[in-house]
């Protein structure tokens, strides 16, 4: 079949005479009937019916020219995609694709603006690296610790994932400004003993980081997420240890403040599947991640 003439077909139901088709479609009026009587002689029934007063759609002529037209735009859009290039879907913790991985696909755009990248945040750890194992996304990016993926706390789903450390992220202790841990050098005893410390809930990457360093018996309050974590303690309801980059506004406008004490960075680990087919796709996504 001649993709043409079915374009021409469908062009004349949605502009209803041969005259506006062929203006729309830059042809003479005698080509779009020569196209039209082409197809109807190919399909071998009529799509349309003639009179004075030019070509009327049949009612069978009509359903098949609205369905092709569907058909027509969903081969549209797959050459569309196909022509884009490389696609790569990328699943992240909430808080790492609202506050971190904008400037990364900044970084993306601009090495390899051909790379189609699509962001699939969830707030849910486990579900991210399920996806990652049925191959729904390309790649997890996950806040980790220590030499193997689950190392801050979480269980490694499969055997068959690699992954690679683009950086340290650093932690900080947050508190309100005028709380009485402020203004000195703070140890972790004194974290332990000053109570009301705050996290999102116990699957969180925060919340794993605060009882690795603090130790598995330090009292901890969940309030929900990183938004509520960080009203609390502006309000003076609680500490919360949480990385630099979910704070850094907060702490510039003076909301909230940092404790001088060391808290343990974590990584911002990429992982992805040994069977990946395009892991030469992953590399700008790591070195944006680097230069975030």
């Amino acid at each position: 079949m001649d993709l043409d003439q079915l374009r021409t077909a469908i062009a004349l139901l949605r502009h209803r005479t041969v005259n506006k088709t062929a203006a729309a479609q830059g042809l003479a009026a005698s080509s779009i009937s020569d196209r039209v009587r082409r197809l109807e002689a190919e399909l071998g029934a009529p799509l349309f019916l003639r009179d004075r007063a030019g070509m009327h759609p049949t009612a069978a002529g009509r359903a098949y020219l609205l369905t092709a037209a569907a058909a027509l735009e969903a081969l549209d859009d797959a050459a569309g995609q196909l022509r884009a290039g490389p696609g790569l879907v990328v699943g992240a913790q909430a808080s790492i694709a609202g506050e971190l991985l904008p400037s990364v696909l900044d970084e993306l755009r601009q090495a390899r603006p051909e790379l189609q990248v699509q962001l699939r945040p969830d707030p849910d750890r486990d579900r991210l690296l399920a996806a990652l194992g049925h191959g729904e996304i390309d790649v997890a990016v996950l806040l980790d610790a220590g030499e193997h993926i689950g190392g801050l706390g979480f269980s490694d789903p499969a055997s068959d994932l690699e992954h690679l450390d683009a950086r340290e992220v650093a932690m900080t202790v947050v508190a309100p400004p005028d709380h009485p841990l402020l203004g000195r050098p703070v140890t972790m005893a004194e974290i332990q003993r000053s109570g009301g410390l705050v996290g999102r809930e116990p699957r969180c990457s925060f919340w794993m980081a605060t009882r690795r360093w603090l130790g598995p018996d330090v009292g901890l309050t969940a309030v929900g997420g990183l938004a509520q974590v960080r009203e609390w303690v502006a309000t003076g309801r609680g500490v919360a240890l949480l990385p630099e980059f979910a704070v850094r506004a907060d702490l510039d406008s003076g909301r909230l403040e940092a404790v001088d004490v060391q808290a343990p960075p974590l990584r911002l680990r990429l992982i992805w599947r040994e069977d990946h087919p395009g892991v030469s796709e992953l590399r700008p996504l790591l070195y944006a991640l680097t230069q975030a």
